[in-house]
């Protein structure tokens, strides 16, 4: 039997003193710690976006209306006399020039009314000449000298009225011009006021248009436009009218642009595309894809700045068209955003790369 089944306790005691020391040797041991400190983060990596640099252009901005052809003037021929067509002048169509006939009047007695009239006046002559001899001889009062002058310019002022009525009997051109609308034929019956004739004047012609509030600020009297009408033609004159009240339906005001036509190639009523240059902005000229919005819904482009972070502008433009736009108010130098712009905000720092 061995002495540790005799003796139990020091078994127990043996064990107590093995477990002290085990743990006193903990205290002078170095014994490596954990270490606790955090380690430095990476720094996150940039995005890359595709940039292309470019220099502001010179543009000229202008106005861009849809407009029409009119003439400068129409004249409706008017009949002063009664009486019947009895000759025609001109046919509906025809080019006149100033003073040309296009309906005579039966004359029908105006003729013999004329020569009555001036028979009366010198009967009237020698009248008012016979009084004056006998009043330097005192046979004629001064009352009787006045009357017979007076009858002398009455019989004058028939011969007037007398050679009036036939001259209207000849319905003349007053300017040269196009015979639009002759309403009238031979043996047709005409009144006072009737309409005989529609003479349009050719040259110079009108491109006229609709301008708005805004637009109009920026036009003068004299400010040079060019028309393009569908017919290919292309017209060039100055702003003669600018409307001083606007429709009331439309809020708009009218111009009218005056353009030479010597040939008489324009007709009225054509549309055309008027263009009316008003000043000369620097201007850069980019996608429409390009544009985006900024957090505030503001429609912009973004470029990278000199310290390769993002910059926002807002778009002004200048012209639109179909393949691109021109937008003003911008550095004369800058590096746009061409690929990626979706993907940074405007303050982030980016990896730029030059398009190729």
């Amino acid at each position: 039997m061995s002495l540790f089944t005799k003796r139990p306790y020091l078994l127990a005691l043996l064990i107590a003193v093995a477990l002290a020391a085990w743990l006193l040797s903990g205290q002078t041991t170095d014994v490596a710690k954990p270490s606790t400190a955090v380690p430095p983060k990476a720094p996150p990596s940039l995005i890359s976006v595709r940039v292309r640099e470019q220099k502001a252009q010179s543009l000229t901005r202008e106005i861009v209306l849809t407009g029409r052809t009119a003439p400068l003037r129409t004249v409706l021929l008017r009949a002063e006399i009664d009486g019947h067509v009895v000759k025609i002048g001109a046919q509906r169509g025809a080019r006149v020039r100033k003073g040309d006939f296009i309906v005579r009047l039966a004359t029908d007695d105006r003729a013999l009314r004329l020569k009555e009239a001036q028979a009366l006046v010198k009967q009237r002559e020698f009248e008012y000449k016979a009084k004056r001899r006998l009043s330097r001889k005192g046979y004629q009062s001064q009352v009787q000298i006045a009357e017979a002058l007076t009858l002398l310019e009455s019989a004058k002022t028939l011969v007037k009225q007398a050679q009036i009525a036939l001259d209207n009997t000849i319905i003349r051109a007053p300017f040269a011009g196009v015979l639009e609308q002759r309403p009238v034929e031979q043996g047709d019956y005409v009144s006072v006021g009737d309409t005989v004739a529609e003479l349009i004047d050719e040259n110079p012609f009108l491109i006229v248009g609709e301008v708005t509030e805004l637009q109009r600020h920026d036009l003068k009297l004299g400010n040079t436009a060019t028309a393009r009408l569908v017919t290919g033609q292309t017209v060039t004159g100055k702003i003669s009218l600018i409307s001083t009240r606007a429709d009331a339906a439309t809020r708009t005001f009218n111009i009218e642009i005056e353009v030479a036509n010597p040939k008489g190639e324009l007709a009225a009523g054509i549309t055309c595309e008027i263009r009316i240059p008003t000043e000369t902005v620097y201007a850069h000229k980019v996608s429409a894809a390009l544009l985006s919005l900024n957090d505030e819904g503001v429609l912009g482009v973004k470029a990278v700045g000199s310290d390769n972070r993002v910059v926002f502008y807002p778009a002004q433009f200048a012209r639109a068209t179909a393949e691109a736009i021109w937008l003003t108010g911008l550095p004369r130098r800058l590096r746009f955003i061409t690929v990626g712009q979706g993907f940074v905000r405007a303050g982030d720092l980016v990896q730029p790369a030059n398009e190729k």
